[in-house]
């Protein structure tokens, strides 16, 4: 599950880049980036729950929205917007992080449980 911390945790910088990069006065920018990191944390958190594990692959529309937003919003793409680039690209890539990647594969449970005494 750690794919799925790990999204928490890039959902709580998408919520406080607005303040570090100084766009606080642009109402657009506050509300889509503390939407969208809302949106990160319930269905990464849902991704905990068994039967619906399979939350987290809803970042994969939300992190290509961010891409071309932040590619296609301004040109030539202020901080904020090079920000919401680089952390869709990362969200792309943990979607595809499986939930249980830090256990051993199945195989090999199988076969060390074939030896317990």
């Amino acid at each position: 599950m750690w794919g799925r911390v790990v999204e928490i945790m890039v959902a709580v910088w998408i919520s406080l880049s607005p303040f570090i990069f100084r766009v606080s006065e642009d109402a657009t920018i506050q509300w889509a980036d503390q939407l969208i990191a809302l949106t990160i944390y319930v269905v990464a958190g849902l991704s905990f729950w068994k039967p619906t594990r399979w939350a987290h692959t809803l970042t994969l529309p939300l992190s290509i929205g961010m891409m071309v937003w932040g590619r296609f919003a301004e040109m030539p793409p202020p901080p904020i917007h090079q920000n919401h680039i680089v952390v869709g690209f990362f969200l792309l890539l943990m979607v595809f992080v499986p939930n249980d990647a830090s256990y051993p594969p199945l195989g090999w449970q199988q076969k060390r449980d074939s030896y317990a005494p």
